[in-house]
């Protein structure tokens, strides 16, 4: 009998505690180890055309098949958000013609907004 299955046997077979602790433990284990991380968070700052910040603006991120996401710059054009993995186009709610791109990876980053004329 192979060494994992004469685990599961030992633990699943010594009355019930055991056998609710050990399918606590084999859960936790799956899990931990299935659910990969699928979002995390971007900070930076946003800049507008003419290369200054843009302080105290609503923006929102948009990507194929997702909703979008709304967000804030504080007053020093500062801006953080959790996305899900991948590319989108961010466009300012004052001027929704202004727009510029950020990608979301699986880790925090760091990315400024650099924010130009759509071309449309």
């Amino acid at each position: 009998m192979r060494r994992s299955t004469w685990l599961f046997v030992r633990v699943f077979t010594r009355g019930p505690l055991r056998a609710l602790a050990g399918l606590g433990l084999l859960l936790a284990l799956l899990t931990g180890l299935a659910v990969p991380a699928s979002a995390d968070g971007i900070s930076g700052r946003v800049y507008g055309p003419d290369g200054k910040p843009q302080p105290n603006t609503a923006f929102t991120a948009r990507r194929e098949k997702s909703p979008p996401v709304e967000f804030l710059t504080d007053a020093s054009g500062d801006f953080s958000v959790y996305l899900d993995q991948g590319r989108y186009t961010v466009s300012s709610q004052a001027d929704p013609s202004l727009e510029g791109v950020i990608v979301s990876q699986s880790q925090p980053v760091q990315q400024d907004i650099h924010l130009k004329k759509a071309k449309r």
